[in-house]
């Protein structure tokens, strides 16, 4: 907590110098009331003198508190340095999980609005998690404050279900705030930026709500306080003035998807697109990425959608820069990531007989398999169909697309500007809580598995579980389970833990050997987050032969992947329901020997007397390398059950692991650095807000087993589509997100790098005219072939690609800087100052052209500790 002290005023700060919206968000009744601190947020009703100043700022330097905890910690330091007995406070509050217990009702009656507590109604705690709010309240030391013989306080403040600090408060603090909730629209950083817009409720706040960051206001209190009538809103300063109303369709069309949480628009440009392209640089709320082609800005609109969670949106001209776009936008619905693309049409008089650039654009797409792909025939139609467009592609994570004739988008919007209601469409398809009895249920499940000591379950992770890694952690080490993640969750879970088996489908592959085999013997898969389990539940045929607990952030996601059987579907945010199952598990030790058998024991004994085939699903290409079929059988060998006595027993406790857990067995030149090596000298260097952006080919799979993440990163990656090319443009998108506080680190081979290397152009270019540091780290494993088809397809040839260019030298063209590393000994030398630079730095590392990147040649050094002890 850091409590900054300010200048001191002659004015005061309280007794009514301000005013608050007393009730519901809407009303026009305002109250000058005996809390009012100088905090100004009139589009919440807070309205008070422009250049007044707070006595403190108070700041959170960890999260993860209750609101009581947080503010208890503010206010002792508060008092100890002040000797003020109370204080007021008003900010700007991140919480991870908001309660809030009660709403005002509107009143007409000349009250204080606090004193009639009768004027609110209590309701079931409304609960949002990762919420921004505008916060206002009071806590005081009211032994202290009666000591003192301040008077007033209690008017606000008083002891009950909404006015006690509550649980992680000192016994003498008494607390009551009030809060504005915002929509997730909102960019407002501080209470003066928030427009009437942004504001949703208004609610009393609970003590037991999660704190993620807070920057408050502080008013000092050591004097007695007065109240005040009711005023009437013409006495009070006007609000914020409303937008212009009327504005192009163009405009209309970048307001929306700012509102929808857009930061970034990527695209190409051309004349059919010039209204369009215009509003994109106009607008201050966002960053206009004009690619060198349009097929990379599809690929970065996909990873911006990925690594941001919001919406990806991509431009691009008629004709060609349409038809360049597909690639993206099957990678971004292959991987279920959110993403409109609008594409520039002919005027509408000259479509379908036009010389240039005309062609029929969302019959392409929707041939393409996108579920969305319509043609904007007039202005009054643009709305409407933005409006289902944007809503379709954020509630079920996939990509549509709009044609938008020229004239249109240079056309008088029919409808004003105003908050566009599909910007908040996932709260509807998210449920803050979910059931207790199915929490029950699957702790019920996970304890019958743990009590008997057999239950062999594997975790599967996903890129929806970000943010959750500690928890999955904690439920591995509770129920002694493995956990694998896919590529674009690694990091998520710090993967030198020994229950971390490491990446599965990679390729079409399950993983190693022993990960496979987890897999294989495995009789419950939790799915987390994860956008496919064919690999984990399937068996070659695609029959799902195990069962599966799914927890989802909301209830669309299930209907993505329903065509797989689950015995229980967990939805609501990942982390908040993890906790709740780990506290519903309660402590190993208290697991019972159940009696009768779970539903995954009765599940595993169907399938041994089926006999059916147990070998995991292998991608089409490499089914000359398929074992024969393994079937099912009650008795596990021997291998498997070893392994599994060991991770029951809690062997995986005995080793500490600092490094990845896969050893490289296979043998290169001495002379050149080895990929594993490289790898393992990025991940020493690469911190909590760096992302691993990972390009397609041989280093997909040195990236997979021998990059090692242990502070939370991101990993980016063309998981399912497989697009070369991929990871600098994801790369670009990366530094840009994270710039001033984050690296993009790209790992890329010779033969992907070529696919996208002109967009150094676009990064050189952002980088130069934005005013924040940018860190681009391009990791070149050159083995002049492209190596994942020569070495993973028999018999394949024309994979050679010849001597590559200086890439160094290229990265110094486009301004910036970069290493050529010959030899194995320059490597570390090499690698601390790529991590040193700022903007882009290319490190050219050269590789023996024989080395094959192939799964086998690793070894899982933790399975051979877990034996040796």
């Amino acid at each position: 907590m850091v409590v900054s002290r300010l200048a001191v005023r002659v004015q005061k700060a309280f007794n009514g110098n301000a005013y608050i919206r007393s009730t519901r968000t809407g009303s026009s009744e305002f109250y000058k009331t005996v809390y009012g601190p100088y905090m100004r947020c009139e589009a919440a009703g807070l309205v008070g003198p422009p250049n007044a100043a707070p006595d403190l700022v108070a700041t959170t330097l960890l999260g993860g508190m209750t609101w009581t905890s947080a503010i208890n910690d503010m206010f002792s330091t508060i008092e100890k340095r002040s000797g003020a007995p109370a204080a007021a406070f008003g900010g700007m509050v991140t919480f991870e999980k908001l309660v809030g217990t009660a709403i005002a009702l509107p009143s007409t009656e000349k009250e204080n609005i606090f004193e009639a507590k009768d004027k609110y109604y209590p309701f079931a705690p409304h609960v949002e998690h990762n919420v921004n709010c505008v916060v206002v309240g009071f806590v005081a030391d009211m032994p202290a404050v009666e000591k003192q013989g301040i008077t007033g306080l209690d008017k606000v403040l008083y002891k009950g279900a909404s006015g006690s600090a509550g649980g992680g408060a000192a016994d003498f603090l008494t607390l009551h705030a009030h809060l504005v909730t915002l929509r997730r629209s909102c960019k407002a950083k501080t209470p003066q930026e928030v427009l009437p817009q942004d504001v949703k409720e208004v609610y009393h706040l609970d003590s037991s709500s999660i704190v993620s960051s807070f920057n408050l206001e502080v008013w000092l209190i050591n004097e007695s306080m007065q109240e005040h009538s009711v005023m009437s809103e013409d006495s009070v300063c006007p609000l914020i003035a409303p937008p212009p109303s009327t504005c192009n369709c163009s405009e209309w069309v970048v307001n929306a998807l700012v509102d929808a949480g857009v930061t970034h628009v990527f695209g190409g440009h051309g004349g059919a697109l010039v209204p369009l392209v215009n509003a994109i640089v106009s607008h201050p709320q966002v960053q206009w990425v004009c690619t060198r082609n349009e097929a990379n800005a599809s690929l970065m609109a996909a990873a911006y959608a990925k690594l941001t969670g919001n919406l990806g949106v991509c431009v691009a001209t008629s004709g060609p820069g349409a038809s360049n776009l597909t690639t993206g936008l099957l990678d971004a619905l292959q991987d279920q990531c959110s993403m409109i693309a609008i594409t520039g049409l002919k005027p509408r008089g000259g479509i379908g007989y036009s010389e240039f650039q005309d062609l029929q654009q969302s019959r392409m797409f929707a041939a393409g398999g996108l579920p969305m792909s319509l043609d904007v025939s007039s202005p009054d139609a643009l709305v409407p169909l933005l409006r289902d467009g944007v809503a379709k592609a954020l509630s079920l994570r996939t990509v549509v697309h709009l044609g938008l004739p020229v004239d249109v988008q240079a056309a008088k919007s029919p409808v004003p500007l105003k908050p566009f209601c599909a910007a908040d469409v996932r709260d509807d398809v998210e449920l803050s809580e979910t059931h207790s009895y199915v929490i029950k249920n699957v702790a019920s499940e996970l304890r019958a598995a743990s009590g008997r000591g057999s239950g062999r379950v594997v975790i599967a992770v996903g890129h929806r579980a970000v943010g959750a890694g500690k928890e999955i952690l904690q439920l591995a080490e509770r129920i002694n389970a493995p956990v694998l993640t896919r590529l674009d969750a690694k990091g998520c879970v710090d993967e030198s833990h020994n229950l971390v088996f490491g990446v599965i489908g990679v390729h079409g592959k399950s993983g190693l050997e022993l990960a496979t085999k987890v897999i294989e013997t495995s009789q419950l898969v939790i799915s987390i987050g994860n956008h496919d389990d064919t690999l984990l539940l399937c068996n070659r045929a695609g029959l799902q032969i195990r069962p599966m607990i799914t927890f989802e952030p909301d209830a669309m996601c299930l209907r993505i992947n329903a065509r797989y059987r689950a015995l229980y579907d967990v939805v609501g945010n990942v982390k908040f329901t993890l906790r709740r199952l780990l506290t519903e598990l309660g402590p190993q030790e208290n697991d019972p020997i159940a009696k009768n058998p779970s539903f995954m024991e009765g599940w595993h004994r169907e399938l041994a007397y089926s006999g059916m085939d147990i070998v995991t699903p292998l991608d089409a290409a490499n089914l000359h390398m398929a074992p024969p079929p393994r079937h099912a059988k009650l008795e596990l060998p021997t291998d498997a059950k070893k392994l599994w006595s060991n991770i029951h027993n809690g062997k995986w406790k005995l080793h500490k692991r600092e490094s990845s857990r896969f050893l490289c067995t296979s043998p290169a030149s001495h002379d050149l650095s080895h990929p594993d090596t490289v790898m393992k000298e990025m991940s020493r260097r690469m911190e909590a807000n760096d992302v691993l952006c990972v390009d397609v080919g041989d280093v997909t799979l040195w990236a997979s087993l021998s990059a090692c993440l242990t502070k939370g990163q991101r990993t980016l990656s063309s998981e399912r589509l497989g697009t070369m090319g991929y990871g600098l443009c994801a790369g670009i998108v990366a530094s840009l997100v994270r710039a001033g506080d984050g690296r993009a680190v790209v790992v890329i081979g010779d033969g992907g790098v070529q696919m996208s290397i002109n967009e150094l152009g676009t990064a050189q270019h952002l980088f130069a005219n934005l005013n924040k540091d940018h860190s681009l780290i391009l990791v070149i494993l050159d083995n002049a072939k492209l190596g994942r088809v020569a070495f993973g397809f028999e018999g394949a040839l024309g994979c050679d690609l010849g001597p590559s260019p200086d890439f160094a030298a290229i990265s110094k063209a486009y301004g910036g800087n970069g290493m050529k590393v010959a030899s194995a000994a320059d490597l570390a030398g090499a690698m601390d100052e790529a991590f040193k630079s700022k903007g882009i730095f290319i490190l050219h590392v050269l590789i023996d052209p024989l080395l094959k990147a192939d799964m086998a040649t690793f070894q899982d050094k933790s399975i051979t500790m877990m034996d040796s002890g």
